[in-house]
């Protein structure tokens, strides 16, 4: 509907309900030659009025539908045709409003062309809507069609994650690929206040994995969030100075209303109230540090030193290899760092001596495991090497000693994904110890950042994460036979594959 003007769309509906322009007046309470003034675009209504006139020319183009007009009708919107009479009338309601702000906008460039009464600064940029049917996919609009005009855009989002529908939060799993994206086009920074409040049980799986997947993705990106007490019926979208789009939900999640606007005194200062309550009353979900920070300041070893043990492994890692092994990998990786080696030194001795021989619970994913016996591709704290068919022999090999030997150490295989709507993501990590939480970024995106969980809220989520997962779930292997079975022939197939094609296994 682009290219097509209010005037232009009230003279399509009225030839397709074959009506009178005389006869919508009379319906409206307009005089006629106002409707001619409309569709001349030699005048349009007043912004005060645009959501009532809506109404009034959708209600009166349905009331004077007929079986044939209506059929031309859904063709010509493209309509599905199966859609109820109140369907009908709120998408031409909708319509209509969304066309009258374009063509407000383009006569707007010269304002001679409309009559000053016709809108005023505070009300000729806004546009409501009565259960609209995509809230994200209308913001993600607006930021790509900024992101081709302006420099710089700086964002609030703020939101009750509990309280979302199931369809909205696996949109919201798209929304930092969506910001990466535009921030090759133009300068982003971000700002997430999320709710955490709530009693949404059913769905803490869901929720969690959206929280981790928030952080550890796009790390490049000026992205920040924070836990916050936000009201659970209300989502906020807003751009600095240029937008600002507001939704309103029923109790069961299902968008009841929206509006939006661009007025800049009530961007500007809806803006700052939210920035406000971002600096006084948000908790930073998580703070970023690399991997070599983790290995020199000793924040790994504490972890590792910790009680309470479990971590879930998007990718296989440094975790049970042998002592002489993980030192190769470790001169390999970071030689050229005495400090971080002799730290590493340490963290070695300590797995061996007492990690592998305490209670300790860990989850991998089958998929990554397989996925390491065919290409090689370890995350030696989180930094990407490669290993010969030798070396990761001898690490699986060692996988399978512990797994015989331990009567502490539990491993436990996920097979399979933790949830449908993220199986085409990358598989979450997860470490957690009784006083440090932390994940990381897939450090195929360039980094390879560890993110130090910090509000308590999030950190009891990954908890119960890591219990119901544990517990309840009927998709992971606990069997310790069968998992050394499937161990066993993930091994058989690598080495019958790198014989086949000429890799050196010896």
């Amino acid at each position: 509907m682009k290219n097509i003007t209010f005037g232009n769309l009230i003279e399509k509906l009225l030839y397709i309900s074959n009506q009178k322009k005389s006869s919508l007046a009379k319906f409206i309470g307009y005089d006629v030659s106002y409707i001619n003034k409309w569709i001349l675009s030699t005048y349009l209504p007043s912004s005060k009025r645009i959501n009532e006139i809506c109404k009034d020319i959708s209600d009166f183009i349905i009331n004077s539908l007929n079986e044939s007009t209506l059929i031309n009708l859904i063709d010509y919107f493209e309509i599905p045709t199966d859609s109820s009479e109140e369907y009908i009338g709120e998408y031409i309601e909708s319509i209509l409003k969304e066309v009258y702000i374009d063509t407000v906008n383009l006569n707007n460039k010269s304002t001679q062309h409309l009559p000053k009464n016709t809108h005023s600064e505070e009300y000729y940029n806004s546009l409501s809507i009565v259960k609209p049917n995509i809230i994200y996919n209308t913001f993600f609009n607006e930021l790509n069609n900024m992101s081709d005009k302006e420099d710089s855009l700086e964002i609030l989002i703020s939101l009750n994650l509990m309280y979302l529908n199931h369809k909205d939060k696996t949109t919201l799993s798209d929304l930092k690929e969506f910001l990466y994206k535009i921030s090759k086009k133009t300068k982003v920074k971000a700002n997430f206040l999320i709710g955490l409040g709530g009693d949404d049980i059913e769905d803490n799986i869901i929720n969690t994995l959206l929280g981790i997947n928030l952080i550890s993705t796009y790390p490049s990106l000026n992205f920040k969030i924070y836990n916050c007490k936000v009201n659970s019926n209300t989502v906020v979208f807003a751009v600095k100075d240029k937008f600002l789009s507001t939704n309103i939900f029923f109790e069961e999640g299902e968008c009841l209303f929206t509006t939006s606007s661009k007025d800049r005194r009530l961007v500007e200062e809806f803006y700052s109230n939210l920035k406000y309550t971002l600096k006084n009353k948000g908790n930073l979900l998580c703070y970023r540090k690399d991997s070599s920070s983790m290995i020199e300041d000793q924040t790994y070893i504490q972890y590792i030193m910790n009680n309470d043990l479990r971590c879930l492994l998007g990718s296989i890692n440094e975790f049970f290899m042998p002592p002489d092994l993980f030192m190769e990998i470790a001169e390999k990786l970071f030689g050229h760092n005495k400090k971080i080696i002799n730290e590493l030194k340490k963290i070695n001795l300590f797995l061996h001596n007492v990690t592998y021989k305490s209670n300790l619970k860990v989850l991998i994913h089958e998929s990554e495991l397989r996925k390491y016996m065919s290409s090689g591709k370890l995350h030696f704290f989180n930094t990407p090497v490669t290993l010969t068919f030798k070396e990761r022999e001898r690490h699986i090999e060692y996988i399978e000693k512990i797994l015989t030997e331990s009567n502490d150490v539990e491993i436990r295989l996920v097979d399979g994904d933790l949830v449908d709507d993220f199986k085409n993501k990358e598989n979450p990590s997860l470490y957690l110890s009784k006083n440090l939480k932390f994940t990381k970024v897939h450090p195929e995106s360039g980094k390879n950042d560890y993110f130090i969980i910090s509000d308590t809220e999030f950190k009891n989520m990954c908890t119960d994460l890591f219990d119901k997962l544990w517990n309840t779930r009927t998709d992971i292997i606990s069997n310790k036979e069968e998992m050394l079975e499937r161990i066993s022939k993930s091994i058989s197939y690598t080495r019958l594959i790198s014989e086949s094609f000429g890799e050196n296994i010896e």
